[in-house]
């Protein structure tokens, strides 16, 4: 008897927690792929190689729950994981990660989250074809992989605000209280911070936007400013964008000895359906530094990727992709998480780096 009334109490609460459990959701993608690459050109290190690398693989754990009055209360859990290395450290929630609320003001969210040097780019990162072939190898750095602007990844301690869409037009505003780093003790560890603000409008064809990003560290020793401008049409199954980018770092804040390295950068990418699949074509140029206003003669570099995505299904994906990055003497580009995914060396001054990658990507 006592079994029975058991059975029927589970039975009645397994709806109840079902039901408790509709708004959350898990996703995500497994991307892995055979990297060929080439390193040439440099003082040293020059060689090739044959690794497999990741392609930022991930699950994502999100939620949703109604609040009343139009007001919900939203999370997410994003994990990064490397299915190709048996040696995966990765920490839980690595990737964009928040809590926050939505409602007819938009969406405020709290936690780790993209900025700035998302915007304007090509589709490796989403596609079969390899991230370390996107635009953002040259588009979010200062001549070498060590000056990335907004982390080139994710930022951390943060307020965002993402207004509701208005007839194409969005806006977005981010606040960090220690965008590079943990946060420090009371005093100047707590005088750094980042503000990341973002205009943009995507309706029909026609996709457009302008981001800002101004940051210092905690110590407040070390600054960035960028000014990233995009536009993208689509016509006839072929989109073509125009990317411009200007992004300066400064060191030694606050002394009279400041430094300031600035670059700009463009890129033109350009996505057409070729057959089932899409064909992708990127050119990036980053022209020389200015070191306090001056020249810094040599300092640019030219990057090129070409790829095709073909569909297997809905889900599942085969890509191929090709890219070069050509260093001028003192260029130090080198390709987008290539030393963090595909254990590909950073390049040393005048370094070229070549790249040949097939690859699949499963979403869920």
């Amino acid at each position: 008897m006592k079994k029975t009334l058991l059975a029927v109490a589970i039975a009645a609460a397994i709806p109840a927690l079902a039901q408790a459990q509709t708004s959350v959701t898990l996703s995500g993608n497994v991307k892995v792929g055979l990297n060929s690459y080439k390193l040439s050109n440099g003082a040293a290190g020059n060689g090739s190689g044959l690794v497999m690398g990741d392609g930022s693989s991930r699950f994502i754990i999100a939620g949703t729950e109604d609040l009343g009055g139009g007001l919900r209360a939203t999370f997410q859990w994003d994990t990064r994981l490397r299915p190709d290395d048996s040696q995966n450290t990765s920490a839980l929630a690595s990737g964009n990660s928040w809590v926050g609320l939505a409602g007819g003001f938009g969406q405020l969210r709290l936690g780790r989250i993209d900025q700035h040097y998302v915007y304007g780019l090509d589709e490796h990162g989403a596609r079969a074809t390899s991230l370390q072939h996107s635009a953002i190898s040259v588009l979010s750095y200062v001549n070498s992989t060590a000056n990335a602007i907004a982390n080139a990844s994710r930022t951390g301690n943060l307020v965002r605000w993402d207004s509701n869409n208005m007839g194409g037009f969005s806006a977005g505003l981010g606040y960090s209280t220690a965008f590079a780093t943990g946060e420090g003790a009371a005093g100047a560890g707590q005088k750094g911070a980042a503000i990341a603000a973002n205009l943009g409008y995507a309706k029909g064809p026609l996709a457009a936007g302008l981001s800002y990003w101004d940051a210092k560290d905690e110590p407040k020793a070390n600054g960035q400013k960028s000014t990233r401008v995009w536009g993208s049409y689509t016509f006839g199954g072929v989109n073509v964008g125009l990317t411009w980018d200007q992004s300066a770092v400064k060191a030694g804040l606050g002394t009279p000895a400041v430094t300031e390295t600035k670059r700009n950068a463009f890129a033109i990418p350009v996505r057409a359906s070729v057959g089932p699949g899409t064909l992708m074509f990127t050119y990036i140029q980053a022209q020389d530094t200015k070191v306090n206003g001056a020249t810094a003669a040599n300092t640019g570099a030219k990057m090129m990727s070409v790829g095709y995505d073909y569909p297997m299904s809905k889900r599942t994906s085969l890509g191929v992709s090709f890219a070069n990055i050509n260093n001028e003497a003192a260029g130090a580009y080198g390709m987008f998480t290539g030393a963090a995914l595909s254990n590909i060396a950073n390049p040393v001054a005048g370094q070229d780096t070549r790249s040949l990658y097939v690859g699949l990507r499963h979403a869920f």
